[in-house]
């Protein structure tokens, strides 16, 4: 069994539309695994099941054996962190030390433990000298930072990455994903639900969604040679990788361009 089973998943908002159809899905501990999925795929209404947020109308979420439940959603909550779009909707405390604390409060860890760890997380993701700022006075990757580290403090296994980097400027969005590279190296298992394809190459595996369904569940390297389920889902191509297959198509040889065309899409 992998560390998270997602079996025969169904979701629908109202009796109109199902949002998500029979999603199956395992994902196994320290894998980094992009969910991909144009305007209303149902990407981010499935982390929201994950978390126990919303509740499926049929099937099972399964994390370390334990199947998620109204009486099991606490302690699964535990194992489990999500950062979302808008990191304003996460902040709830007058200082950033106040929201780092947020959630270690609820799991009502010592007070004594408590203030260590908001020391050595804010300083894990270089954000300790603005523990005492308003959470206004910071920019939005700055945000995102304190968001990890309010999720790091609670000693999570996985951490869903909700859109978390598009309304960061490039250098603020650069910045999260050379983050999350680290945390994904010291072995946690990131989920990043996204629509940008540059984001999910530096995943270890892609998974499309198109229509609430899973249209493709593959390595990034098979995914990248088939352009054309990108466009069947919706999903725009990043400029490197729609040249070289332009070039490819155009039937002449740029052997060298294309190399590192290809090379530079899978750059990771």
């Amino acid at each position: 069994m992998a560390y998270l089973d997602i079996e025969h998943l169904h979701f629908q908002y109202s009796s109109k539309r199902m949002v998500l159809k029979d999603i199956n899905l395992s994902i196994n501990k320290g894998e980094w695994i992009a969910i991909l999925g144009h305007n209303g795929s149902g990407k981010s209404t499935l982390a929201k099941l994950i978390v126990g947020l919303l509740s499926p109308k049929e099937g099972s979420i399964i994390i370390e054996g334990q199947k998620l439940s109204d009486e099991t959603v606490y302690d699964i909550r535990k194992k489990i962190g999500i950062v979302f779009q808008n990191p304003d909707n996460q902040f709830v405390g007058v200082t950033v030390r106040d929201d780092i604390a947020f959630g270690m409060e609820n799991l009502q860890i010592p007070a004594t433990e408590m203030l260590e760890k908001i020391d050595f997380y804010a300083q894990k993701v270089g954000m300790e000298q603005f523990l005492d700022k308003e959470p206004s006075q910071l920019s939005g990757g700055q945000k995102q930072r304190i968001a990890i580290a309010g999720i790091l403090a609670m000693q999570t296994d996985i951490i869903i990455f909700d859109e978390a980097t598009s309304m960061l400027d490039p250098g603020s969005r650069a910045e999260l994903m050379e983050y999350i590279k680290e945390l994904h190296r010291e072995g946690l298992t990131i989920i990043m639900i996204t629509h940008d394809i540059e984001e999910a190459l530096f995943a270890d595996r892609m998974i499309i969604l198109k229509s609430g369904e899973i249209y493709q569940d593959c390595e990034i390297s098979v995914a990248l040679r088939h352009p054309e389920w990108f466009e069947e889902a919706y999903l725009e191509l990043p400029t490197a990788m729609r040249i070289y297959y332009d070039l490819r198509q155009d039937g002449e040889t740029y052997q060298e361009l294309e190399e590192y065309l290809w090379e530079f899409s899978l750059k990771k």
